[in-house]
Protein backbone atom coordinates (compact mmCIF):
# COMPACT_ATOMS: atom_id res chain seq x y z
CA UNK A 1 0.00 0.00 0.00
CA UNK A 2 1.08 3.29 -0.33
CA UNK A 3 1.80 6.08 2.26
CA UNK A 4 -1.75 7.58 3.03
CA UNK A 5 -0.53 9.46 6.53
CA UNK A 6 2.61 10.97 7.56
CA UNK A 7 3.04 11.29 11.25
CA UNK A 8 5.26 13.79 13.16
CA UNK A 9 6.42 13.20 16.25
CA UNK A 10 6.34 15.48 18.98
CA UNK A 11 5.28 16.95 22.42
CA UNK A 12 2.17 19.70 21.93
CA UNK A 13 2.46 23.06 23.96
CA UNK A 14 4.57 26.35 23.50
CA UNK A 15 7.42 24.49 26.20
CA UNK A 16 8.32 22.06 23.74
CA UNK A 17 8.15 24.30 20.48
CA UNK A 18 11.21 24.38 18.25
CA UNK A 19 13.11 22.25 20.44
CA UNK A 20 15.35 18.88 18.70
CA UNK A 21 12.61 16.65 19.59
CA UNK A 22 9.58 18.23 18.23
CA UNK A 23 11.69 17.80 14.42
CA UNK A 24 8.87 15.62 13.71
CA UNK A 25 6.10 18.18 14.33
CA UNK A 26 8.43 20.97 12.72
CA UNK A 27 8.60 18.95 9.38
CA UNK A 28 4.53 18.23 8.98
CA UNK A 29 4.53 21.37 9.82
CA UNK A 30 6.33 22.91 6.44
CA UNK A 31 4.78 19.55 4.39
CA UNK A 32 1.32 21.23 5.52
CA UNK A 33 2.23 25.12 4.28
CA UNK A 34 3.92 23.30 1.15
CA UNK A 35 0.25 21.14 0.24
CA UNK A 36 -1.58 24.23 1.32
CA UNK A 37 -3.46 22.12 4.29
CA UNK A 38 -4.53 23.42 7.40
CA UNK A 39 -4.58 22.13 10.89
CA UNK A 40 -7.27 21.45 13.14
CA UNK A 41 -7.81 19.18 16.26
CA UNK A 42 -9.16 16.00 16.44
CA UNK A 43 -10.54 15.03 19.66
CA UNK A 44 -11.09 11.57 18.57
CA UNK A 45 -7.53 11.09 18.03
CA UNK A 46 -6.19 13.59 20.41
CA UNK A 47 -4.37 14.60 17.35
CA UNK A 48 -3.75 17.85 15.63
CA UNK A 49 -4.87 16.79 11.93
CA UNK A 50 -4.63 18.55 8.30
CA UNK A 51 -5.51 16.63 5.24
CA UNK A 52 -5.97 17.61 1.58
CA UNK A 53 -5.27 16.00 -1.85
CA UNK A 54 -2.15 14.94 -3.65
CA UNK A 55 -1.85 13.20 -6.75
CA UNK A 56 -5.93 12.31 -6.78
CA UNK A 57 -5.25 10.90 -3.36
CA UNK A 58 -6.13 11.67 0.28
CA UNK A 59 -3.04 12.87 2.06
CA UNK A 60 -2.86 13.01 5.92
CA UNK A 61 -0.96 14.45 8.37
CA UNK A 62 -0.83 14.04 12.11
CA UNK A 63 0.54 15.83 15.39
CA UNK A 64 -0.64 13.11 18.42
CA UNK A 65 -0.96 15.76 21.02
CA UNK A 66 -0.66 13.08 23.71
CA UNK A 67 3.50 14.07 24.40
CA UNK A 68 5.93 12.14 22.80
CA UNK A 69 5.70 8.39 25.15
CA UNK A 70 1.99 7.87 24.47
CA UNK A 71 2.50 9.20 20.03
CA UNK A 72 1.08 5.46 19.60
CA UNK A 73 -2.31 5.67 21.25
CA UNK A 74 -3.18 8.61 18.33
CA UNK A 75 -1.69 6.36 15.61
CA UNK A 76 -3.81 2.99 16.71
CA UNK A 77 -7.08 5.26 16.89
CA UNK A 78 -6.21 6.17 13.33
CA UNK A 79 -5.38 3.28 11.83
CA UNK A 80 -8.35 1.49 13.07
CA UNK A 81 -11.03 4.46 12.30
CA UNK A 82 -9.68 4.37 9.21
CA UNK A 83 -9.03 0.82 8.36
CA UNK A 84 -5.34 1.24 7.02
CA UNK A 85 -2.28 -1.29 7.21
CA UNK A 86 1.41 -0.43 8.75
CA UNK A 87 2.79 0.69 5.32
CA UNK A 88 0.11 3.44 4.75
CA UNK A 89 1.90 5.33 7.68
CA UNK A 90 5.54 7.01 7.13
CA UNK A 91 6.51 8.31 10.81
CA UNK A 92 8.69 11.46 10.94
CA UNK A 93 11.06 11.89 13.81
CA UNK A 94 14.30 12.83 15.83
CA UNK A 95 17.27 10.61 15.62
CA UNK A 96 20.03 11.37 17.82
CA UNK A 97 21.70 8.71 15.98
CA UNK A 98 21.73 10.77 12.64
CA UNK A 99 24.46 13.83 12.71
CA UNK A 100 22.63 17.07 12.41
CA UNK A 101 21.46 17.14 8.83
CA UNK A 102 21.30 13.33 7.30
CA UNK A 103 18.42 11.45 6.85
CA UNK A 104 17.39 7.85 6.69
CA UNK A 105 14.16 6.08 4.99
CA UNK A 106 13.73 2.76 6.90
CA UNK A 107 10.81 -0.27 7.34
CA UNK A 108 10.31 -2.02 10.86
CA UNK A 109 13.36 -2.58 13.05
CA UNK A 110 14.30 -1.48 16.98
CA UNK A 111 13.15 2.08 18.02
CA UNK A 112 16.87 3.54 18.33
CA UNK A 113 15.94 4.54 22.22
CA UNK A 114 12.98 6.80 20.66
CA UNK A 115 10.02 6.59 22.99
CA UNK A 116 7.60 8.24 20.36
CA UNK A 117 8.65 5.26 17.93
CA UNK A 118 8.91 3.01 21.13
CA UNK A 119 4.82 3.75 21.89
CA UNK A 120 3.96 3.46 18.19
CA UNK A 121 5.81 -0.43 18.08
CA UNK A 122 3.55 -1.35 21.34
CA UNK A 123 0.05 -0.24 19.97
CA UNK A 124 0.79 -1.01 15.90
CA UNK A 125 3.88 -3.57 15.87
CA UNK A 126 7.17 -2.53 14.08
CA UNK A 127 6.98 -2.87 10.26
CA UNK A 128 5.76 0.61 9.71
CA UNK A 129 8.15 3.16 7.78
CA UNK A 130 10.02 5.81 9.06
CA UNK A 131 11.34 8.92 8.16
CA UNK A 132 14.92 9.13 10.65
CA UNK A 133 15.55 13.10 11.21
CA UNK A 134 19.30 13.42 12.59
CA UNK A 135 20.13 15.42 15.73
CA UNK A 136 23.44 14.83 16.90
CA UNK A 137 25.51 17.44 17.16
CA UNK A 138 29.17 17.75 14.99
CA UNK A 139 30.99 18.21 18.22
CA UNK A 140 30.39 16.65 21.62
CA UNK A 141 28.04 18.24 24.25
CA UNK A 142 28.07 18.35 27.97
CA UNK A 143 24.64 17.88 28.51
CA UNK A 144 22.77 14.62 29.12
CA UNK A 145 20.62 12.92 26.16
CA UNK A 146 17.35 14.33 27.76
CA UNK A 147 18.10 17.94 28.15
CA UNK A 148 19.88 17.99 24.97
CA UNK A 149 16.76 16.81 22.92
CA UNK A 150 14.39 18.73 24.77
CA UNK A 151 16.63 21.86 24.19
CA UNK A 152 16.38 24.46 20.73
CA UNK A 153 18.35 24.51 17.85
CA UNK A 154 20.69 27.34 17.61
CA UNK A 155 21.24 29.53 14.65
CA UNK A 156 23.91 27.38 13.02
CA UNK A 157 22.31 24.02 13.24
CA UNK A 158 18.58 26.26 12.18
CA UNK A 159 20.33 27.52 8.73
CA UNK A 160 21.43 23.47 8.29
CA UNK A 161 17.85 22.56 8.96
CA UNK A 162 15.94 25.19 6.53
CA UNK A 163 18.44 23.51 3.51
CA UNK A 164 17.59 20.18 5.00
CA UNK A 165 14.23 21.23 4.68
CA UNK A 166 13.86 21.90 1.33
CA UNK A 167 15.50 17.89 0.47
CA UNK A 168 12.94 16.34 2.77
CA UNK A 169 9.75 17.55 1.49
CA UNK A 170 11.15 16.58 -2.26
CA UNK A 171 11.65 12.80 -0.29
CA UNK A 172 8.62 12.96 0.95
CA UNK A 173 7.04 14.08 -2.73
CA UNK A 174 9.46 10.90 -3.95
CA UNK A 175 7.73 8.32 -1.50
CA UNK A 176 4.13 9.50 -2.23
CA UNK A 177 4.61 9.76 -6.18
CA UNK A 178 6.99 6.74 -6.35
CA UNK A 179 6.75 4.46 -3.41
CA UNK A 180 8.68 3.76 -0.02
CA UNK A 181 11.01 1.42 -1.48
CA UNK A 182 12.49 3.22 -4.81
CA UNK A 183 12.65 6.23 -2.51
CA UNK A 184 14.65 4.68 -0.20
CA UNK A 185 17.36 3.42 -2.99
CA UNK A 186 17.68 7.08 -4.06
CA UNK A 187 17.46 9.19 -0.38
CA UNK A 188 19.63 6.63 1.24
CA UNK A 189 22.20 6.63 -0.82
CA UNK A 190 22.52 10.18 -1.74
CA UNK A 191 22.78 11.11 2.13
CA UNK A 192 25.40 8.01 2.50
CA UNK A 193 27.35 10.08 -0.64
CA UNK A 194 26.90 13.64 0.92
CA UNK A 195 27.76 12.32 4.60
CA UNK A 196 30.99 10.89 3.34
CA UNK A 197 31.96 14.01 1.89
CA UNK A 198 31.33 15.67 4.65
CA UNK A 199 33.60 13.39 6.72
CA UNK A 200 36.70 14.07 4.32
Amino acid sequence: MAVKVIVGLGNPGDDYKNSRHNLGFALVDRLARHFSFNWKFDKKFNAEIAEGIYKNQKLSLIKPQTFMNLSGHSVQKFKEYHKLSNDAFLVAYDDYNLNLGQSKLKIGGADGGHNGISSIILQIGVDFPRFRLGIHPKCNVSLNLSDFVLGRFDLSEQQILDTMFTHWIEDVRLILGEGIEKAMNQTNKRNTVEHEEHSE
